[in-house]
């Protein structure tokens, strides 16, 4: 059974949302039940779930912690978290060559396992400890 709800109602609602998630960092839309006094099952049958203005908000919020992150790591000196970031910004080419084992291992280059990632950050990670 669908409840039903005034556009009003579900227009205050969204931003009620929106303000939760600006004030409260909010990355993922299942956050939005600590801080809403809505059920989730109605949140969903309200179609909440579908706002364009609710997607954008934590899409904002997301890439905001991106940007944070990478600045962290931009002034960090561990060499795991340097060479994370490099891996983030660099070219394809140059990503081939910090991952030979990747390379060796997978037939597709842009793809690698977990595993294969780790290690090549390790890898990295000790030839730059070592680079002095």
């Amino acid at each position: 059974m669908t409840k039903r709800i005034s556009k009003t109602k579900l227009k205050k609602l969204e931003q009620i949302c929106l303000e939760q998630i600006s004030q409260n960092n909010i990355t993922f839309l299942d956050e939005i039940f600590t801080f809403v006094e809505i059920m989730p099952s109605e949140f969903f049958e309200y179609k909440l779930n579908e706002s364009e203005a609710i997607k954008d908000a934590i899409e904002i919020n997301r890439a905001k912690l991106k940007r944070d992150l990478r600045f962290k790591w931009f002034e960090s000196t561990n060499a795991t978290l340097n060479a994370a970031l490099y891996k983030l910004v660099c070219t394809e080419e140059e990503k081939r060559a910090l991952s030979s084992s990747a390379a060796k291992n997978s037939p597709n280059n842009d793809i690698c396992t977990q595993e294969e990632y780790l290690k090549s950050l390790k890898e990295m990670s000790e030839g730059l400890e070592n680079a002095d």
